[in-house]
């Protein structure tokens, strides 16, 4: 018989709004989901719903897609997921992640990428490069590194059709990207615990 632990994972998100955003398309956003507790990925492990935020009724059930995540069109706006964990010793855990403010921008392609972390201590960090990179064949890089820390050993990210993605410890980190001879750095970026950091690179 398996074991059920009830637990509230709250993410309240707060974001500045961008001048046009009080005019939302509605025009549905791919929103992709995944689980990670801590370093490890879980989401073929997880069973999403997502709510309209505040309520608990009408869920949309996402459909699983291996290696990219949980993918279901939702309209703008405010979210609550719950994720049901399977875990080891057949134990099933249900977390909660609220107000995931799901917006249209336009760096973001009509999609909304969402990493939701068990362990309230990381954050999730995607790096997308300048758009010159995406339109050849070599492949890019991005490496994080500790702001100003000593030894500067990096963390390698996950692969991404046009991303790269980081699961980090909360902090600030210094990023080195480079195609072929090009190289980019950027410095002083902070990933919040438990939230979802977007990073566009630019050339200059």
């Amino acid at each position: 018989m398996p074991t059920e632990r009830v637990a509230r994972l709250v993410v309240l998100v707060c974001l500045l709004a961008p001048a046009g955003v009080g005019a939302q398309s509605s025009a549905p956003i791919e929103l992709i989901v995944r689980v990670f507790d801590g370093l490890d990925d879980i989401t073929a492990h997880c069973r999403i719903a997502v709510y309209t935020a505040d309520t608990r009724t009408a869920p949309l059930v996402p459909d699983l897609r291996p290696g990219t995540g949980y993918h279901v069109e939702v309209e703008p706006g405010l979210y609550d997921l719950q994720i049901t964990w399977h875990g080891p010793d057949d134990t099933v855990a249900i977390e909660w992640a609220e107000h995931l403010s799901v917006l249209r921008y336009p760096d973001e392609g009509g999609r909304h990428i969402e990493i939701v972390n068990l362990q309230p201590v990381f954050g999730a960090l995607l790096v997308r490069p300048p758009a010159a990179w995406l339109e050849t064949e070599r492949d890019w890089r991005v490496s994080a590194f500790l702001h100003g820390g000593v030894g500067r050993a990096g963390f390698e990210p996950t692969g991404g059709a046009d991303h790269r993605l980081f699961i980090l410890p909360a902090g600030r980190y210094d990023l080195v990207a480079a195609l072929g001879s090009t190289e980019l750095t950027v410095t002083d970026v902070e990933v919040p615990a438990q939230r979802t950091r977007l990073k566009l690179l630019e050339m200059k």
